[in-house]
């Protein structure tokens, strides 16, 4: 598998990545399983999913898949998508992302996220209110990259 730097990081990915998008959509849990024990046996350590893939179901499958295998990954997450009713259960605000950091560590099982990503764009909320919620959680030790 060929590896690169992610971004200007000097943290290096495999050249090709595993998307979980389809993880509780169109895979069950017992596929999903396979998916990413077969993707890193084959050298693969970037693996992709977000808060609202499969109505949570994708970060709940890959949280149980990498037990024992956490620390090859680099684990990927994003926030923004609707997780519930109500005007505070989406978008960028540090509300929502604080709350939803917190529900993508318990559904992925781990300690920290190692990129954690805005999925979309918020023009209702400031960019500085965004981006000082992101510096807080990498300063916390809950998030090692951020990104979008």
């Amino acid at each position: 598998m060929e590896y690169r730097r992610l971004g200007r990081s000097g943290l290096q990915v495999s050249s090709i990545g595993l998307g979980t998008n389809n993880f509780g959509s169109r895979m069950e849990e017992k596929e999903s399983l396979e998916v990413v024990r077969h993707a890193v046996d084959a050298g693969i350590n970037f693996i992709d999913t977000a808060n609202s893939y499969g109505n949570t179901l994708s970060e709940q499958f890959l949280g149980k898949a990498l037990k024992g295998i956490r620390d090859s990954v680099v684990l990927a997450t994003k926030v923004h998508s609707s997780t519930g009713e109500g005007p505070n259960q989406k978008g960028s605000s540090r509300l929502h992302i604080m709350r939803e950091v917190e529900n993508s560590l318990k559904r992925l099982q781990t300690d920290f996220i190692d990129l954690y990503q805005m999925h979309f764009w918020d023009p209702n909320t400031p960019i500085e209110e965004t981006l000082r919620a992101l510096d807080d959680l990498v300063r916390q030790g809950k998030v090692r990259y951020i990104g979008c």
